[in-house]
């Protein structure tokens, strides 16, 4: 296994973050909630509430309005590709902004759909987790718009920014492997299959 890094951020995603219908489709990262544990089941994420109950990301597949297609049910992505989108687009493009769950601080400047496809697993200090089925997550028109901060982008702007971040710099998509939930910390080390 190779190091990828630590885990510096868990979020998540109670409501979908594209408001709207057609092209006035808009992007708004409001619904993300940083947490400092999350549970992750076979269905997907959530995470323990004050009020004792569970936080379900809306690509959980128990969310009343969930979003999940089932190989979306969890997300991760990397601090430093956050670095490369602020170059392009600006300290406004806050961290975590993509909406992945997981986010890895790692030394790589970039880290590529091949060297994670194989999967990652998490340490706990228990039981290691593993996180398979891993695919670039394609990024959409609306988040295309949101990185412009341009709602009126033109079809050429926004082309060229869904081709700078597609291929896995807006985020991987995974699925937990394991049977039962397990939970998961900032601080774990990460590692590629």
């Amino acid at each position: 296994m190779r190091p990828l890094g630590e885990i510096t951020r868990l979020q998540i995603q109670r409501h979908s973050l594209t408001i709207g219908t057609g092209p006035a489709r808009y992007f708004d990262p409001a619904a993300l909630l940083v947490v400092d544990e999350m549970f992750l089941t076979p269905g997907g994420a959530c995470a323990p509430a004050p009020d004792g109950s569970c936080v379900v990301d809306v690509h959980h597949a128990a969310h009343p309005f969930s979003r999940s297609r089932g190989e979306n049910s969890l997300c991760f992505g990397f601090s430093r590709h956050y670095d490369t989108m602020r170059t392009r687009f600006g300290e406004r493009f806050s961290f975590g902004c993509a909406a992945e769950n997981i986010i890895i601080e790692g030394a790589a400047p970039r880290v590529t759909l091949e060297e994670v496809a194989p999967g990652i697993v998490i340490e706990t200090g228990q039981d290691p987790i593993t996180l398979t089925r891993v695919l670039a997550a394609p990024p959409c028109m609306p988040f295309a718009k949101y990185a412009l901060c341009d709602p009126d982008a033109s079809a050429e702007a926004i082309k060229s920014v869904l081709q700078f971040i597609d291929h896995g710099l807006r985020g991987f998509y995974c699925t937990f492997a394991g049977s039962k939930a397990a939970t998961i910390r900032c601080g774990a080390k990460v590692f590629a299959i």
